[in-house]
């Protein structure tokens, strides 16, 4: 008989990924048994979560040993999984610093996470943290896999790859749920699915009630094929899930011609010049583009381009943490977390990896960031793409795919290149290669300009980013 895993959370504590996650790993019965060890460095939001986690453990009949600790080392001897969900920094006060520093230089960015300068900053400031788990665990837990899901995913998930000996890594992300969405919004008078007046697929928090029910729908009665690179994937087929017929041609026919012009109008400009469909969204593609920071043509007027809601993110890490402890304490029972779409909570495909690693269930993913080997063959072999994939006891196999057109690979490419030097600046602290990094950055078109940005982004991040002050731990 196989004995269930050892599944060390970091991150466990957060009212906004523990609370989702721990709920589906327990209420998973394949990992009855397991042993779930929770890791975070706030004492406080960790002790409410594990005891959270205790109750559901009773409540759901899950027969798990579950151990929390602030001390990352302490959890992962023995480890078979390493969840990572971290951020350096209080999340909505540095995201917004990401945004206003270079503001403040004349670069207004579209959204500031995974692509334009903020982002630079945002990998410098997680990339000592992510490549320090995987140092522990090459000590710790050699075997262990490392399931990534910190942003920037591509340039983390890769600095993982480039910087230590933890090769069982993938990076995990859920935004081919905003391709549904799309999708479905076209499509739903097909399948008698009621679409929300104004609905859109802006990456807030208070759109998410809306969002979800369109996203299940689209999952529901549809199959996509997607693939490309972290939130800059593209749709290869969609299909009927129940009878296989294709609907490219129909999405295409309905988009173009009468459909809302008010919809994702970035994401149907991308899709009828270049011939596929992007499935991330206008919020997170524009971060990839360098069309949509133009200060007289203002294209985040023209298409709309929300920024994140910081408050919104702040309102939904209180609601959260709201509910955490009203079930720790008793007051709510913990039975609702069995939905979590109730609370506006997304269903990460966690326990499905983790079980068809362990018990060879031969699971398919539609989403996995993972080497590239071939699998799009014109792009970098050595990069982070997102493809479908299954995972088995044999580990994970993504599923080979076409080239790209051209014109979609060479955006692709721009974003890959540029992303290694990122890691290879955030990881040695060497401010020329930084420098160099931000000047390849589609928003930036000033060298004076990358350069003020560089010096505010050291000095005003400069208890997050040690590397760039002498102490390089992470040199080559």
């Amino acid at each position: 008989m196989i004995k269930p895993p050892k599944i060390v959370v970091l991150g466990a504590g957060s009212a906004i990924f523990g609370l989702g996650a721990l709920a589906r790993i327990i209420q998973t019965e394949r990992l009855r048994g397991a042993h779930l060890a929770m890791v975070d460095i706030d004492r406080e939001a960790l002790d409410t979560l594990h005891a959270v986690a205790e109750k559901m453990n009773v409540a759901w009949d899950a027969r798990m040993t579950i151990t929390s600790t602030t001390d990352r080392r302490e959890a992962l001897p023995g480890a078979d999984f390493v969840i990572v969900s971290i951020q350096v920094g209080p999340r909505e006060t540095v995201w917004e610093m990401d945004w206003k520093i270079p503001l403040r230089h004349g670069v207004r960015q579209p959204y500031a996470e995974n692509g334009g300068p903020g982002a630079f900053a945002h990998t410098a400031r997680n990339l000592p943290a992510i490549v320090g788990i995987a140092r522990d665990m090459e000590e710790l837990c050699p075997n262990a896999w490392y399931l990534n899901l910190t942003n920037p995913l591509i340039r983390l998930t890769w600095a993982v790859h480039r910087y230590t000996r933890i090769k069982k890594v993938m990076g995990l992300c859920h935004q081919l749920m905003w391709g549904y969405a799309m999708a479905m919004a076209v499509l739903g008078d097909r399948y008698g699915v009621e679409i929300p007046e104004g609905f859109h697929v802006h990456t807030d928090a208070d759109n998410m009630p809306r969002f979800i029910p369109v996203a299940s729908a689209g999952l529901k009665y549809l199959d996509i094929k997607a693939a490309g690179i972290n939130h800059f994937s593209w749709v290869y087929e969609i299909r009927d899930r129940q009878t296989g017929e294709d609907l490219y041609p129909l999405l295409r026919e309905r988009w173009f011609n009468g459909y809302r012009r008010d919809f994702e109008p970035l994401t149907r400009e991308v899709f009828q010049i270049f011939g596929m469909m992007p499935t991330a969204g206008d919020s997170h593609m524009c971060e990839y583009l360098s069309w949509v920071h133009d200060p007289i043509t203002k294209p985040w007027e023209k298409y709309d381009l929300k920024l994140q809601s910081w408050e919104g993110n702040r309102r939904r890490r209180q609601a959260r943490r709201a509910l955490a402890a009203a079930i720790a304490s008793g007051k709510q029972s913990v039975d609702e977390l069995r939905d979590l779409h109730r609370f506006a909570i997304l269903n990460e495909p966690v326990p499905e990896i983790i079980c068809a690693i362990a018990y060879n269930d031969n699971y398919y993913s539609q989403q996995l960031n993972i080497l590239n080997n071939g699998l799009i063959p014109n792009l970098p072999d050595d990069s982070i793409v997102e493809v479908p994939g299954v995972i088995s006891g044999m580990g994970i196999q993504g599923l080979g795919f076409p080239a790209l057109p051209e014109g979609v690979a060479e955006l692709c490419r721009r974003e890959l290149v540029r992303s290694r030097i990122v890691v290879e600046a955030a990881a040695t602290g060497d401010k020329n290669l930084a420098l160099q990094a931000l000047l390849l950055d589609p928003m930036v078109t000033d060298i004076d300009t990358a350069r003020a940005i560089l010096d505010d982004f050291l000095v005003e991040f400069a208890e997050y980013l040690p590397q760039f002050a002498g102490e390089k731990e992470f040199v080559v």
